[in-house]
């Protein structure tokens, strides 16, 4: 027992080396702040999460996590502020100004959190609408009613009201005692390097994009509580924030964005693990296998990122000079072949699923297939998809240069920007070309109006029914697959196989229909709409 309690008594003193050693300090004092637990209590309140068993052990932690950083930040485009907590005689002031390189003019001083304001207010700036916002970075500031003399300096007691007030022109003189900034640099008692310190930041644990601001107000000393006037603001992202960037984690949570974290930019996962797989070719649940245990519906199987109709073996069972291997269609040389995961079998031997498939614009390979990714992704509002991940729109913080931010939320090239293009198109140069341009789509897949589809049994609108070989073809899958898309034959599956512009093409097999086929023709269609699907497998 002894020696347990030893050992727990120096990892508690390491923890504790550890934690002052990278804790800040007023300008020539050794404890750190902040001082006391009412901060503390205040933030755990909150829901915020420290680390630590006892109370002394998350106050360091918090010790070791508040930070001067960042002093400027990037707005959303609605701010949320709340008061958490008021623990001075000073009834302060909160707001923003925009950031300009030098210290805020008076009449750019926007106060949001009144001294009236108390502990719990809740308040929403749509800083888009307004129209003191300029665009681009913001800082925020205290105004506080210490008695300020003459010379500017402090004086005793408070300011007649104990309130500051705002006009047009920014606080009246009368009422306004000091202002401390989030650029410390401003403070009315600024000193540089040795300048006492008025303001703790911390980044929240709970909230997105959320950070805590506690103040001290006394001019030039306090008592390093940091809860003289505390709140938060949601919607924010410290400067430099917002930048792709990969974790190093698997599966969806490998891609992240550029946030800060304790004061500092760190790459933080865009979207949680889920806790069940889906069938859509990702690794939803971050364990690094793709569509592991992933559910589709009765009679189906999961193959390359959809549920496809699960093949039995048979005389009926696969088609095209395929067999049945394990619920899927595949080339007689996969059959029984099992690859790595995220590997596809391809003429008996295991690939890269996408080696070699250059897809659509606008489209991404995953597990061998082109898919749209934000197709079936849905954003909170405020945010749109971009390319599979939800992001918030443009509009309030800059897009990066050589873009700008076009109507549907997203940054656009601006030689784009304005630039309808009908589907299957893009804009590339301020032209709309073809999707499908260099597009090299997977085995068996042809491009079509921008998307890669299957060539089997897709092919287009087809000739009218019965017709026999006068139809227009449609826009088929290309020519060599058997099951033929609709060339200019009869009746959708009665033309020879077609090429993506409908051309006919007699190379291969078109089991056509003449006049008198009809309706054979139509049963041909029926049949091939229940076959299973054709394709490789990912084992």
């Amino acid at each position: 027992m002894k020696s347990t309690t030893l050992r727990s008594v120096l990892i508690g003193l390491a923890l504790s080396a550890a934690a002052h050693a990278s804790a800040l300090t007023q300008p020539g004092e050794t404890a750190p702040i902040p001082d006391g637990f009412n901060l503390l209590d205040f933030l755990v309140g909150e829901g915020e999460p420290f680390a630590g068993a006892s109370k002394a052990e998350k106050l360091l932690d918090l010790q070791s996590r508040v930070a001067t950083t960042p002093q400027r930040f990037n707005p959303n485009c609605s701010l949320t502020f709340k008061v958490i907590g008021r623990g001075a005689g000073q009834h302060n002031s909160f707001g923003w100004y925009n950031i300009t390189g030098s210290r805020p003019e008076p009449g750019d001083l926007h106060e949001f959190l009144s001294c009236d304001d108390g502990v719990g207010t809740l308040k929403t700036l749509d800083i888009a609408a307004d129209p003191a916002y300029r665009g681009g970075e913001i800082g925020f500031f205290m105004a506080t009613t210490q008695k300020r003399n003459a010379d500017g300096t402090p004086g005793s007691g408070l300011m007649t009201g104990n309130c500051v007030k705002f006009d047009p022109t920014g606080p009246r003189d009368s009422t306004l005692g000091f202002l401390y900034f989030s650029e410390p640099q401003w403070n009315d008692d600024n000193k540089g390097a040795n300048s006492f310190i008025h303001l703790l930041i911390l980044d929240s644990g709970v909230y997105d994009q959320a950070f805590y601001f506690g103040w001290e107000d006394l001019h030039s000393g306090g008592d390093n509580d940091f809860e003289d006037i505390l709140t938060r603001v949601e919607g924010i992202t410290c400067s430099g924030g917002g930048a792709d960037c990969d974790t190093g984690l698997p599966g969806v949570c490998g891609a992240g964005t550029m946030q800060c974290r304790n004061g500092r930019l760190a790459c933080a996962p865009q979207v949680k693990a889920k806790a069940v797989e889906l069938c859509n070719g990702l690794d939803d649940d971050c364990d690094g296998v793709i569509d592991n245990d992933a559910i589709c519906p009765d009679g189906q199987i999961c193959h390359r990122g959809a549920c496809v109709a699960k093949c039995f073996p048979g005389e009926f069972g696969c088609f095209g000079g395929t067999v049945c291997d394990d619920g899927v269609c595949v080339e007689p040389a996969c059959a029984g072949v099992r690859c790595t995961d995220g590997a596809i079998c391809v003429d008996g031997e295991c690939k890269a699923p996408c080696d070699g498939v250059t897809c659509p614009m606008g489209h991404v390979c995953r597990v061998g297939a082109c898919v749209d990714p934000c197709q079936g992704v849905e954003c909170d509002a405020g945010q749109v998809c971009d390319a599979g991940v939800c992001k918030d729109a443009c509009g309030c913080a800059p897009c990066p240069d050589g873009t700008v931010c076009a109507a549907d939320g997203r940054c656009a090239a601006v030689d784009c920007a304005g630039v309808e293009c009908a589907s299957g198109f893009v804009c590339r140069g301020g032209e709309c070309i073809d999707a499908c341009a260099g597009a090299v789509c997977p085995g068996g897949e042809a491009c079509v109006a921008g998307a890669c589809v299957p060539m089997s049994g897709t092919g287009g609108s087809g000739g009218s029914t019965g017709t026999g070989g006068s139809g227009q073809g449609g826009t088929g899958g290309s020519s060599g697959s058997g099951a033929g898309g609709s060339g200019g034959g009869g009746p959708g599956a009665g033309g020879s196989g077609s090429a993506a512009d409908g051309a006919k093409d007699s190379s291969s097999c078109g089991c056509s229909a003449g006049e008198s086929g009809a309706g054979l023709g139509l049963l041909a269609l029926a049949l091939l709409r229940r076959r299973p699907a054709v394709a490789r497998v990912r084992r």
